[in-house]
């Protein structure tokens, strides 16, 4: 692909100063995202579905898919969601979590950009409130958790109500399969997986984790949240999703390995006593270089 190739010539580069460099690196990074953005609308107005393949690889290199124009396409794509799909009617009233979810919308006050009106904060709620719950109803055996407002808000956000309903139905048989049981026993062994993840790369902080006996709840909220829960920024929630949607489910895992490793200096700093490590594991920074991030929790899966 031509921005493909465009962007294997701009890192090839020479010797050059840090600030030259630096310079060259914005600059060329927004010429990449421009390629990249005109490919992916060729790709669209081709009026053709694209191939799975193509938009994972859109999606997991730099910038992701770039916009939530092309998200709201590409993301129904690629999980064969039909535009017109609609989730089955019910009476959200009846719905066994309905006080737990109407509470747990009702503080969602931190993802609404400041200064909406009362009126819009209200429908937004509303509309949120119907995802939820009409994605959990097309099956019995679905269960509400807490973090699952935090998903479901994101694609309220790209998809608009019906189509986010419709695509949270699907990855309720998929992504979010083990976080939607009666317990989350399932996630929670995931979630320890962390520590081996991070001894593939370096034992000396696997150990150091093991030693402290902080465990891996630390990463609950990321985990079962797909980090809009930790995450500050709406961008940089939209260029996750891009990726969790597009990879095997336990790919939240792997980019909290890749995380505890980028921190590895920071967490070692510490005293390697549970509290300490604990507290410094859970405090995840607002400005990691997530595309780096990402690429190291594709070699991870790899």
């Amino acid at each position: 692909k031509q921005w493909y190739q465009r962007r294997v010539a701009i890192t090839a580069g020479g010797q050059i100063s840090h600030v030259r460099k630096r310079r060259r690196s914005e600059q060329d990074s927004a010429e990449w995202r421009k390629e990249k953005a005109a490919h992916i609308r060729d790709l669209l107005q081709r009026g053709q579905s694209i191939s799975r393949e193509e938009i994972r690889s859109l999606a997991l290199t730099e910038g992701g898919l770039l916009s939530n124009e092309y998200r709201k396409v590409l993301w129904l794509q690629y999980l064969g969601v039909d535009e017109e799909t609609c989730v089955t009617e019910c009476d959200i009233t009846e719905f066994r979590d309905y006080t737990q979810v109407c509470l747990d919308v009702h503080r969602c006050n931190s993802r609404i950009k400041t200064g909406t009106l009362s009126q819009q904060i209200l429908a937004i709620k509303n509309r949120l409130r119907n995802v939820i719950i009409k994605s959990l109803a097309e099956a019995p055996n679905r269960h509400y958790y807490q973090g699952y407002h935090d998903v479901s808000l994101t694609m309220l956000y790209v998809l608009g109500e019906r189509r986010a309903a419709a695509l949270m139905s699907c990855l309720c048989g998929a992504h979010l399969a083990s976080h939607i049981r009666e317990n989350l026993d399932e996630t929670s062994q995931q979630m320890k997986l962390i520590v081996p993840l991070v001894s593939q790369k370096s034992v000396e902080l696997a150990d150091f984790i093991l030693q402290s006996e902080a465990g891996t709840m630390f990463s609950l909220s990321w985990i079962i949240t797909w980090f809009a829960y930790v995450v500050n920024s709406e961008d940089t929630i939209y260029r996750l999703y891009d990726v969790f949607i597009t990879s095997p489910p336990l790919m939240p895992v792997y980019l909290s390995a890749a995380i505890v490793l980028y921190r590895k200096h920071r967490i070692m700093e510490v005293e390697c006593e549970l509290s300490s490590v604990h507290q410094v594991l859970h405090n995840l920074p607002q400005h990691l270089p997530f595309d780096l991030l990402i690429k190291n929790a594709v070699e991870l899966l790899n």
